[in-house]
């Protein structure tokens, strides 16, 4: 993909985004010597693996091996593919991308998320026109009697979906659209047995869904009456994943620095935004998800959940206060009195008083101890055991040592239990835990062991050849001057892999040419799990401690799996029954060169 814009132009968009300024977007970097730390937003971990070097202008992780230039980072980060997050950092960076050849624009999964995105649109006006038309009055009182300003209407683009069958698809058809494009959008349904067609949402209210850059990528609809299902949202399609966006984050992504209200759902959200609260939003009809999780760290200090104070909303608060725990968020719980949900709560009360709730919330920590304390009679000797032994696995999640001595203090207070007592029962559930654990790494390692053993005879992987080139590549980029020291045993032609071989070449000639080569244009030319193996091998010190040695030592190890390769296949094809005797002699012939010249190489590494 890469290859349909000028080389200068990509490295003109690397060059003008720093990576330590743009990944500080996203994460929060400490300087520790000439590079920067932080957690890696890529997967879950309490200590800071993930580092930056400005120097090298690469990004990679300890801890998962992710790596790459600034334009792997926002392609990861952002689930983008390369065009757009080139056309992302150009934007970025206020540089102007021409209009590139038609193969760029004809690419054809760029092609359908380009359409998808103008079919929502239209079916968004479609919605809305809806709604203020005269003749669908009863949405549009539905809405009134939810206090719905006519200027949050319009904000939030909601719509009205007639109860009629296929009337947004005869306007999309009339907009010009095919049928292959609506039926993606998920909009359309088709029967497969009498190939009807009709539309998904009908006698809906519409709410439109947008990423966080404003585009419409699907939508949700709420019935009028006490039917089911009450609401409905679009299927996941090429421009949609319902767990890795959050309603609203358009809106609250600016005003969210400090502080940001998870709440449950749509009219929830809406009605917090119309009253000013403009820094809530809420997930899309499912559990909260890792990456909407990894989505509200990324734009927020902390994460305040406003779920209903009934049972399945204390369930809720709590699946999605660990899942956001476990990914490093500070957040907490806002609890709300008398059973009501925030809409309600603010239409009795007032804004005001829902902020006051905003300032107390709770911890996860005393969320789930008032939890426990509701559902345990306390006032016996048994309800005090029975809620310490649950309170213990609560207080296990506590890595900070001072915190801990805070609860155990508050336990031993309020239960009238010695402190002791409850750091007894925690050293006892830890015991029990770390026996278990044992139990566990000596099965792992037993497994280990029947892997490795098994898989000695593919010692010589293509994977292993693979990562070899790429540690020719480092040594090269580390060091121009190497080239000319080595190439004499450099043979390219034999390279296979083409990606590596188009690397290797530019790389070459830009060094014959006096121009020199960086690591950024080298990772500009990589896919990104080659970029990551990459930009993980020049992390290694020891890839380019000296590199015309390290050079010559990977040619050689490149040479060895050649002839073990061969001699492999020389190997199988003895066993054949049809060879003649000269046949049999000059494979043994050339067998036994190449066993030699494999002594000699490994003699010489």
């Amino acid at each position: 993909m890469a290859n349909f814009f000028p080389e200068d132009l990509i490295e003109e968009i690397r060059v003008n985004n720093d990576i330590v300024e743009v990944i500080s977007e996203y994460v929060k970097l400490e300087k520790k010597g000439k590079n920067y730390f932080g957690r890696c937003p890529f997967h879950n971990e309490k200590t800071g693996s993930f580092s930056v070097e400005p120097v090298k202008q690469i990004f990679h992780c300890f801890g998962c091996g992710k790596g790459g230039n600034v334009i792997h980072f926002v392609m990861s980060i952002e689930n983008l593919d390369f065009i757009e997050a080139l056309k992302l950092l150009a934007d970025r960076a206020r540089i102007q991308i021409p209009e590139m050849n038609k193969g760029v624009h004809d690419d054809e999964r760029a092609k359908l998320k380009k359409e998808l995105l103008q079919i929502n649109i239209e079916a968004a006006r479609f919605f809305y026109n809806n709604l203020i038309d005269e003749k669908n009055r009863i949405p549009f009182q539905y809405l009134a009697k939810r206090k719905i300003e006519r200027q949050t209407i319009t904000k939030f683009g909601l719509g009205y979906a007639e109860d009629k069958y296929d009337t947004l698809y005869r306007h999309l058809k009339t907009a010009g659209f095919s049928d292959s494009s609506i039926f993606a959008s998920g909009l359309v349904i088709i029967k497969e047995e009498t190939k009807k067609v009709y539309d998904r949402f009908r006698g809906r209210i519409m709410f439109p869904i947008f990423d966080i850059r404003g585009n419409v990528i699907a939508f949700g609809g709420r019935v009028l009456d006490s039917s089911q299902p009450k609401y409905m949202n679009s299927p996941e399609t090429a421009v949609y994943q319902k767990g890795k966006h959050l309603y609203a984050m358009n809106f609250a992504k600016s005003n969210c620095a400090k502080k940001i209200i998870l709440a449950e759902g749509y009219m929830d959200v809406i009605s917090l935004h119309q009253r000013g609260i403009i820094n809530a939003v809420a997930p899309l009809g499912t559990a909260l998800t890792e990456s909407q999780g990894k989505l509200l760290k990324k734009y927020s200090e902390e994460i305040i959940l406003s779920f209903d104070s009934d049972s399945a909303g204390q369930k809720a608060a709590l699946r999605s206060l660990d899942l956001l725990s476990d990914i490093g968020c500070n957040a907490k719980v806002l609890t709300i009195p008398s059973g009501k949900d925030p809409d309600e709560f603010i239409k009795t009360y007032g804004v005001d008083e829902f902020r006051n709730l905003i300032d107390s919330s709770k911890s996860l920590l005393d969320f789930k101890l008032d939890i426990l304390d509701s559902r345990i009679d306390t006032s016996t000797n048994e309800g005090k055991v029975k809620f310490i032994d649950k309170a213990v696995l609560i207080l296990d999640r506590i890595d900070n040592n001072v915190e801990r001595e805070l609860y155990v203090k508050k336990l031993s207070k309020d239960f009238g239990i010695s402190e002791q007592s409850i750091y007894s029962e925690m050293a006892k559930r830890q015991k029990n835990i770390e026996g278990y654990e044992r139990k566990q790494l000596k099965d792992i390692a037993a497994n280990k062991k029947n892997t490795v053993n098994k898989g000695k005879t593919a010692e010589f992987s293509e994977e292993r050849l693979v990562k070899m080139y790429l540690m020719l590549l480092a040594a090269i980029c580390m060091e121009n001057n190497v080239y000319f020291q080595i190439k004499d045993a450099l043979d390219i032609e034999k390279i296979k892999a083409v990606e590596i071989k188009e690397a290797l070449v530019f790389a070459c000639n830009q060094i014959e040419s006096r121009a020199g080569v960086l690591v950024g244009e080298i990772l500009n030319k990589l896919s990104s799990p080659m970029a990551e193996s990459f930009a993980n091998i020049i992390q290694s010190q020891s890839v380019y401690e000296n590199n015309k040695k390290a050079a010559l030592d990977i040619i050689k190890k490149i040479d060895l799996y050649g002839l073990e390769a061969r001699k492999e296949e020389i190997l199988e094809i003895k066993k054949r029954s049809d060879l003649s005797e000269g046949d049999v002699e000059l494979l043994n012939q050339e067998l036994g060169s190449i066993v030699l010249n494999i002594a000699m190489l490994k003699k010489g590494l």
